[in-house]
């Protein structure tokens, strides 16, 4: 039988017949320019993206806000959005906030108008990678925005993510989260993070949004991070609507925003002068954005793969007294190595319970020789292995193989 055994082995090393279920494509199969982070073995695929080419704004992906906008909370309004106010040209995504001074630039005179959009019955977005590179608004007053609200609730209920919302009164860009808890009747102490950065440039603002955390990143350094376990005593904190609303989709607003809440308050400093008027001078800032990029996080094909791979062992044997237990593999070429381990009943292999022995071996050997005093003079054994993969400095493991029982000889 040994010898039938080994002549299917040796024609399927020569022929390519499988002699079980191995790592399928484990070369080639990953991509490691599209990876989050080398440390997770995650790779990110692009769902959404938007990346201003053309002429005009894809209306598939936007919607024109329309009207007065700003603030949430009183009846003022601060600026009118209007459609004039979007542009698309030269790559890029302008939104023009408009202002009009009194020739002595002390007295605000007229509307304000600016460009508003966002992703409302064209695209919702749960969980993942956001990126945006943009380029703040430089006009003193302007606040150039990005921001999230959820779908199926009214603002606070529905949570805002502030991906950027940079104040040019302040010269700092704030990240925040707002929430029933922090942003109810009689709270108004959102969750903020401040940072300074070159507003004459342009920046990569991202938010990684997973099932229990959200962080932010600017130029792709981290620089917040919000864990919704440091505002709450619930056991599991994602269950709290009030400080966790981030378990539904939510939808994209973009806007070059004029509230003095904001920005701080309005005069020509930052702005560029585009018309002289009899009594006023007219002005523009523009806030731009280069692309919009949606990912989702996938594990890698060759870790799935792995996932369902589970190692066959030929045999195994030993001495009655001896100390060396020998057990054999049929091949399998696409591991780091072998975890095996040994019980005394194949109920305890059944469940992995009361193990006798762990053994390591790294490669993909096809007979290993285990030693250790607790396996001398045992009248029964059970041995099962599982092998593992390095897959971007993450350890990785297959399945465990099923009991086999040890030959003890006299």
């Amino acid at each position: 039988m040994k010898k039938v055994l080994v002549l299917i082995i040796c024609l399927s090393l020569c022929f390519g017949i499988p002699m079980n279920t191995r790592v399928a494509g484990y070369y080639g199969s990953s991509h490691p320019e599209n990876l989050i982070d080398k440390n997770s073995g995650l790779v990110r695929s692009l769902i959404w993206s938007d990346e201003f080419n053309g002429n005009t704004l894809n209306e598939n992906n936007w919607r024109y806000d329309i009207g007065d906008i700003e603030p949430r909370w009183g009846s003022r309004t601060y600026s009118t959005a209007r459609v004039e106010n979007v542009n698309v040209h030269n790559g890029l995504l302008d939104l023009t906030s408009q202002i009009s001074f009194s020739n002595n630039g002390k007295v605000l005179i007229g509307s304000t108008y600016t460009g508003s959009i966002n992703t409302y019955d064209r695209a919702y977005f749960k969980y993942g990678e956001i990126e945006i590179k943009a380029k703040m608004a430089p006009g003193k007053g302007a606040c150039s925005s990005s921001y999230f609200l959820g779908k199926d609730h009214p603002w606070p209920t529905c949570g805002e993510v502030d991906l950027f919302e940079f104040s040019n009164h302040t010269n700092l860009l704030t990240q925040a989260i707002h929430t029933k808890r922090f942003n109810d009747f009689n709270s108004s102490s959102p969750i903020i993070w401040q940072n300074s950065i070159d507003k004459s440039k342009y920046h990569v603002f991202k938010m990684r949004w997973y099932d229990k955390k959200i962080e932010f990143y600017i130029d792709n350094k981290l620089s917040a991070t919000y864990d919704p376990a440091n505002y709450t005593t619930n056991s599991n904190p994602t269950e709290d609507n009030t400080i966790w609303p981030f378990n539904q989709p939510m939808m994209l607003n973009l806007r070059g925003s004029l509230d003095p809440n904001l920005g701080g308050e309005r005069d020509p400093e930052g702005w560029t002068l585009v018309r002289e008027n009899v009594d006023s001078k007219d002005y523009e800032t523009h806030t731009y954005l280069d692309y919009v990029r949606v990912y989702t996080y996938q594990i890698d094909k060759t870790i799935t793969n792995l996932l369902k791979y589970k190692p066959a062992l030929y045999r195994a044997y030993k001495k009655k007294k001896s100390k060396k237990l020998t057990i054999e593999l049929f091949p399998g070429d696409w591991n780091s190595g072998y975890e095996f381990r040994i019980y005394k009943t194949k109920k305890n292999a059944k469940k992995n319970k009361k193990v006798l022995v762990k053994k390591i071996f790294k490669g993909s050997p096809t007979t290993v020789k285990v030693k250790n005093k607790k396996l001398k003079n045992k009248k029964t054994l059970y041995v099962r292995a599982r092998s593992y993969q390095y897959c971007y400095n993450v350890k990785y493991y297959s399945k465990w193989s099923k009991p086999l029982k040890v030959k003890i000889k006299k």
